[in-house]
């Protein structure tokens, strides 16, 4: 395969791999590709940063069981064990 690539990038690259961190411009590319890969994957959603946020987080959870919104526990297991053993960890 071959690639092509803006002389803005090419300098990018070579700049990597005199940087030391990479010995060629393969490896550059291919760790680029891998966090492009990276990036795209699903991303947990961002935990509260105050207690007011947690509060708030867990009111709205709370409101949400009582209106019958929540799942039991045995359905929540079985759903985290389908999550883990699709990313390959089960």
């Amino acid at each position: 395969m071959n690639v092509s690539l803006t002389p803005e990038l090419e300098k990018f690259v070579q700049k990597e791999v005199a940087g030391g961190l990479y010995q060629t411009a393969s490896e550059v590319v291919r760790a680029g590709l891998r966090r492009l890969k990276e990036d795209k994957k699903p991303h947990p959603r961002e935990l509260p940063s105050t207690l007011k946020e947690l509060e708030d987080d867990l009111a709205r959870s709370i409101a949400s069981i009582d209106r019958g919104e929540g799942i039991d526990g045995e359905e929540a297991f079985r759903r985290f064990q389908k999550k883990i053993k699709a990313r390959g960890r089960g």
